[in-house]
């Protein structure tokens, strides 16, 4: 297929910093393959000089076998890497320079390698140790903590028995107006000592959430267990650093993912190096301060370390910048709304020809330091020259128009004409389903006849749809993964599930745009059927904003509504009668 009016005025673009702001299904690595074939033949920039940024390896591949395919005889590749293979390649190139006395060694999942093996000698120990499962409950706000210790009574003097805790601890004690509770339950194995199931399971056997592994209070209980192998591998007194506050909301959030806190505030760094004191958590401060010594003493770096000293030595080295400068006067980054604030300092002290594609509608990595409002203000920037490729050539102008309806809820966002050139007019599904109707739901969707995917919010979905579908033994293939995933991906059929078996599409505004954005991806990952199952989520209600589209969504909305009234109805009955 030919390029479009838009798609080509972005290839032909040649010199100056250019930001295509590009739409769901419009061809954006296409856009960018293409001027890399238009600056070699076109322009006769040889291909060494063109440096093209990928988001991951497969894109890396996928962008080498677009351009080899276009080539119109065999030659050269431009040097396509990924942000931090590239950022590898500066620090090993000018390792002296970046203070490190040989090459440094590599440090890929180190803190995952530390955990498995604590996890593992905790397996042993838990096999032969009879393991308690405490619960601190506020009895105001109805939240609890759920801890795991083999010595519950010191769990308890830690949290409550301290001096600055008197109101906390006095409140505990207090027969009848207690605030906060603690129990203790003995568990082996999710089981109770008299053979019931444990606390966290019974209590939510009835709301669907006992495979919820978003279940805040599981949550919190293998947070805890991860930051006490943290601290025990790093000989830290874990409690030496936690804030006695009688507030119970800030007792329960001390117990969080150290691991991903600190990795994430790596890819923050505006300035200079990672330092361990910037961190405001002092659990995760003490850790990092371990965690960054051990790599200094063996002359190692992770792969956040690799973006990051490879800015910082490109931003004090005027003549290492220049060279790379010279060597590559064009570059070009492909999902540029994904980019961190570290992978925007590399960037930046390349070459001014700096040509970004993206689409911050589609900003759905915030949990590993991406941030959107990089691509709005360098497309704000007076300089940039800018590019619109809007129109969908993936999905129907049904499943464009729901999508759109809901993406525009979200501010700040640069502002697009989205459009679909599929004019086709066709329904949405949305079914109401529940995990114990999921199954028969997604049997009766699923066809030998239509490629189809079944996208979902988390790996553990993944497993638990897989392992629903194995007890079938369905005679064709279905794709499952999750939207992160299916990213830059399309299909015939796109079944989503959302708020069923993980409730991870939120009701909180604090993180409501992201997963607006989520939700986004997903939908637009279908080229002709959408199908929507699952329980209540706030942006099924943003489809009513095209009435005349939403034809089997209000069927099933109703037939449900109306099963609830009759319960309801015939609950109040039985109470009169």
């Amino acid at each position: 297929m030919n390029l479009d009016k838009n798609q080509e005025k972005a290839v032909n673009h040649f010199a100056g910093p250019a930001i295509v702001v590009a739409g769901p299904g419009s061809g954006k690595t296409r856009v960018v393959t293409e001027r890399i074939l238009s600056l070699i033949q076109t322009h006769n920039i040889p291909p060494s000089k063109i440096l093209a940024i990928a988001f991951n390896r497969k894109a890396v591949e996928e962008m080498e076998n677009r351009i080899v395919a276009g080539q119109k005889s065999k030659g050269a590749l431009p040097v396509i890497r990924t942000l931090h293979a590239f950022g590898k390649d500066i620090v090993t190139t000018n390792f002296m320079h970046a203070g490190f006395e040989h090459h440094p060694e590599i440090w890929s999942g180190e803190i995952d390698k530390i955990i498995a093996q604590e996890r593992g000698q905790i397996d042993q120990a838990a096999a032969s140790t009879t393991v308690f499962i405490y619960k601190i409950e506020n009895k105001q706000t109805g939240k609890c903590y759920i801890g795991q210790s083999t010595n519950p009574e010191r769990r308890r003097r830690e949290h409550f028995d301290h001096s600055s805790n008197d109101r906390l601890r006095q409140a505990i004690r207090a027969e009848g107006e207690t605030q906060f509770v603690f129990k203790v339950l003995e568990q082996v194995g999710g089981r109770e000592a008299n053979g019931r199931e444990a606390y966290w399971i019974r209590h939510h056997r009835n709301c669907g959430e006992v495979f919820n592994r978003a279940d805040p209070m599981r949550e919190q209980f293998s947070n805890q267990v991860m930051l006490e192998m943290f601290c025990q591998h790093f000989n830290i007194q874990y409690t030496d650093h936690l804030d006695r506050n009688p507030d119970f909301e800030n007792l329960r959030d001390r117990f969080y993912d150290i691991k991903d806190i600190v990795m994430r505030a790596k890819r923050q760094v505006e300035t200079g190096l990672f330092d361990p004191n910037s961190l405001k958590d002092p659990v995760a401060r003490e850790f990092a301060k371990k965690y960054e010594d051990q790599k200094s003493t063996a002359n190692a770096v992770d792969f956040e370390d690799m973006i990051i000293y490879a800015a910082h030595l490109l931003e004090t080295r005027s003549d290492i910048r220049q060279k790379y400068i010279d060597r590559y006067p064009y570059v070009l980054v492909d999902e540029f709304q994904d980019i961190a604030p570290i992978d925007y300092r590399l960037i930046s002290q390349l070459s001014e020809n700096l040509f970004a594609v993206g689409d911050d509608d589609q900003a759905i990595y915030s949990f590993r330091g991406g941030d959107s409002q990089i691509m709005q203000k360098f497309s704000n920037r007076s300089d940039v020259k800018k590019y619109e490729i809007t129109r969908n050539y993936r999905s129907t102008s049904t499943i464009v128009e729901h999508a759109r309806a809901i993406i525009e809820r979200n501010t700040p966002r640069i502002r697009k004409n989205l459009r679909s050139h599929n004019p086709i007019k066709n329904e949405i599904d949305i079914i109401e389903t529940t995990p114990e109707t999921i199954q028969k739901h997604l049997l009766q969707e699923l066809s030998d006849a239509v490629e189809t995917a079944i996208l979902v919010r988390t790996n553990y979905e993944v497993d638990r749809i897989e392992e629903l579908l194995s007890s079938e033994s369905l005679s064709f293939p279905v794709e499952v993964t999750t939207i992160h995933k299916a990213k830059g991906q399309e299909w015939e059929k796109v079944i989503l599930i959302h708020n069923t078996l993980d409730r991870r599409f939120p009701r909180r505004d604090t993180v409501l745009e992201e997963e607006r954005r989520v939700f986004y991806v997903a939908m637009t990952r279908a080229k002709k059927q959408l199908v929507v199952l699952g329980g209540t989520c706030q942006f099924v209600p943003e489809f009513k904003n095209i009435p005349k589209n939403i034809g089997y969504y209000y069927r099933q909305f109703a037939y449900w509504r109306a099963r609830r009234k009759l319960k309801n109805l015939r609950h109040r009955l039985r109470i009169v009668l």
